[in-house]
């Protein structure tokens, strides 16, 4: 009778709290929404209006705007090169990622805190302090230059900045630390004592890494993937300053309809195709994940 009347208490307790749940979550979800939700909804309103000339816009339903994105062939081209320029940086964001947080996760001690400490240097940096490093560092008096023809491994000045390199390498060092403390998360809910017995029942240090580490770590892969690749969408100036006058993404033309030639219904058109593209991607990862997730290691 004792244990009974013990266990009614806390039943009634657990399901008041249960059924306060939801009430306590109504100011977040307003929060949400009114930040979020109710700014989408007037760029989503605003992509169907019309720019009939000197007004920023006329109020209208029409698809003329998603029809020239759809249609347009420097249209297309700009939608290609974002996507194009957003895989290549977010793949070697991750790799970098990986193996950094890889070697970071093997680590103990000391060492491991100052690991740690580097690897935070990105987040404190602002991205125009890393677009002015970068174009010290690759033209052709700049760092790199110097550095090579003093190493005797050029015997010319070599000039990366204006090129599709530089940005790629300028936007991975944007986003690689979100994308290593994402891995390095994961990582760290991994038994190392699964890599020892991999090892001891025969396997070799390569099939141990895309046998038993991939599969276990694909979660914290696919979120710093899906990081990288939004980050990238989402960024013009460090594309402008560091890649070829020809790399024109769509965040750089948004900027450009929205500011020089205030045509807010196109500029909006565009950032509505940008979040779509950005939501399919982001589906795409978490469907390929979860079907690669289906295998046992």
């Amino acid at each position: 009778m004792t244990v009974g009347a013990d266990i009614l208490p806390r039943r009634s307790a657990w399901s008041a709290l249960t059924a306060n749940i939801p009430w306590l979550l109504v100011p977040a979800l307003a929060f949400i929404v009114f930040v979020f939700g109710w700014p989408l909804l007037y760029l989503l309103r605003m992509s169907f209006n019309e720019h009939p000339g000197p007004s920023v816009y006329v109020e209208a339903w029409s698809l003329r705007n998603y029809l020239y994105i759809l249609t347009d062939p420097g249209m297309l081209e700009e939608i290609a090169k974002t996507v194009y320029i957003s895989l290549v940086t977010a793949i070697v964001t991750v790799v970098a990622a990986f193996f950094f947080a890889q070697f970071v996760w093997l680590r103990e001690g000391r060492s491991r805190l100052m690991l740690l400490a580097v690897a935070l240097g990105p987040m404190l940096i602002s991205e125009v302090s890393v677009i002015i490093g970068w174009r010290i560092f690759f033209p052709s008096n700049g760092l790199l230059s110097y550095a090579l023809m003093s190493a005797g491994l050029s015997e010319r000045k070599i000039n990366l900045l204006g090129t599709e390199l530089a940005a790629v390498v300028g936007l991975s060092y944007i986003s690689v630390s979100y994308c290593f403390f994402s891995i390095l998360s994961v990582l760290n809910g991994i038994d190392r004592g699964l890599l020892t017995a991999s090892g001891d029942l025969g396997a070799s240090p390569a099939r141990t890494f895309f046998t038993v580490l991939l599969p276990l770590a694909k979660g914290g892969i696919a979120a710093a993937f899906t990081q990288a690749f939004v980050f990238t969408m989402g960024i013009y100036a460090t594309t402008n300053a560091l890649g070829p006058d020809s790399l024109w993404t769509m965040p750089y033309e948004i900027q450009l309809q929205m500011l020089t030639r205030r045509n807010w219904p196109m500029a909006s058109a565009l950032s509505v195709v940008l979040i779509a593209i950005i939501a399919v991607a982001a589906l795409a990862v978490q469907w390929l994940r979860h079907r690669k997730g289906r295998r046992r290691v």
